[in-house]
């Protein structure tokens, strides 16, 4: 089958990440199909894909977006369906099997998949095999005192299942997680007492691609440097390093649960010992794959590839290569301090360069990056919406 003959459907088109997806996968002739619950959004005004369908919400109408998924599928022929985001991908996930019948799902067979969504399982993998993570103990099966005891205080109080920071709770006596716990158990589901991790230290991602063979046929690691809300939040500046420590945890999680294809690893360092503590697997693309892939790294190729039974390529990353995001960019100047906006590195004044790449547009596609400023916007005006970005810090993870 030719590449033009080969129809992809990317969910979750108002996302960043569809930008240097559907720009690959265009570039490699395949048709590109997006889903887009939102018209002023990145993946509906760029040029790339060819077609462009509004569809429900997967995360505030999940079960009728898994219909209107299913009815499309069912009457457009795809070949492959890649999800873009955690929603979408937690409804893949638990409907892989009723959907295959259509077109090839990219997610995992739900006995791999459960292991990257559920964050206490991921603990659990790391436990066993001995990778530095945060101290962790379910909630369900355990006491609160002997998770106390286990984990220490302050800890977070943390949903198993859940995308970007929602529900994460710092709490620093037993008499507050008593006061919390049902609440957020309610509204979230099970969750897990975890260890915090003190300020100070470093975030990372690690993205490699696994061959149905075992062999890892590509893998960038990637700091992050500045953020908004600038005590943690959305990545709005990184940086791509090398640490094979990093591809070496990473790659020894996905061994021991057979993830096949693309994985995104979340990983902090603590600033008590330096070390790289495992904090989730991501179970869809994240926003920073840009990076690896401006690195080097063709992930979209290698999804395709491997989707439809031909030899997985190969990729080397290269190293030094700066993201940014520059409407995050912006917010992060306005609300950081004088000493940090001049003494940041990367220099946030630098715009330009060799090594530097913009998560949200280019001038190929300058449109997205008009339209992230303009919805970034008119979500910040929302009270609410910004009472919850900078109060942010009950959290101690970042999303990219």
């Amino acid at each position: 089958m030719k590449n033009k003959d080969i129809k992809i459907l990317l969910l979750d088109g108002h996302t960043v990440q569809v930008l240097p997806i559907a720009k690959s996968l265009r570039k490699h002739g395949y048709h590109v199909t997006i889903f887009c619950e939102e018209k002023l959004s990145y993946g509906w005004v760029s040029r790339y894909p060819h077609k462009k369908i509004f569809s429900p919400s997967a995360y505030k109408e999940p079960q009728e977006f898994l219909q209107f998924l299913t009815e499309h599928i069912s009457k457009v022929k795809y070949d492959i369906v890649i999800p873009l985001f955690d929603d979408s991908a937690g409804i893949l996930g638990e409907n892989k099997e009723r959907l295959k019948e259509y077109a090839k799902i990219v997610i995992p067979d739900y006995d791999t998949f459960i292991y990257g969504h559920d964050k206490n399982l991921t603990m659990q993998v790391a436990k066993k095999l001995d990778i530095p993570h945060p101290k962790t103990m379910d909630l369900a099966k355990h006491s609160i005192e002997d998770a106390i005891a286990y984990c220490g205080l302050p800890s977070l109080i943390k949903p198993n299942i859940g995308a970007g920071a929602k529900g994460i709770t710092k709490v620093n006596t037993q008499e507050e997680i008593e006061r919390l716990y049902p609440s957020i158990k309610k509204e979230f589901g099970e969750c897990t007492l975890q260890e915090f991790i003190p300020p100070g230290g470093r975030q990372f991602k690690c993205q490699i691609f696994r061959d149905k063979d075992g062999s890892i046929k590509g893998a960038t690691t990637f700091v992050k440097h500045r953020y908004f809300p600038v005590t943690g939040g959305t990545t709005s500046c990184g940086e791509v390093v090398n640490i094979p420590e990093l591809v070496s945890y990473a790659t020894e999680v996905a061994n021991e649960i057979n993830w096949i294809g693309f994985a995104d690893f979340d990983s902090i360092e603590d600033p008590r010992d330096g070390s790289y503590k495992l904090m989730e697997i991501n179970t869809r693309i994240t926003g920073s794959i840009k990076a690896g892939m401006d690195a080097g790294v063709d992930y979209a190729q290698m999804i395709v590839q491997q989707e439809m039974g031909k030899e997985v390529s190969t990729y080397t990353s290269t190293h030094g290569l700066i993201l940014r995001q520059l409407a995050l960019e912006v917010m992060w100047f306005l609300y950081s301090k004088n000493s940090e906006r001049f003494s940041s590195k990367p220099n946030w004044f630098k715009f330009f360069g060799k090594q530097i790449r913009y998560q949200d547009g280019q001038w190929s596609d300058p449109l997205p990056m008009i339209v992230g400023f303009i919805s970034g916007a008119k979500r910040f005006i929302n009270p609410s919406f910004r009472k919850s970005k900078l109060t942010f810090n009950n959290a101690q993870k970042s999303k990219a």
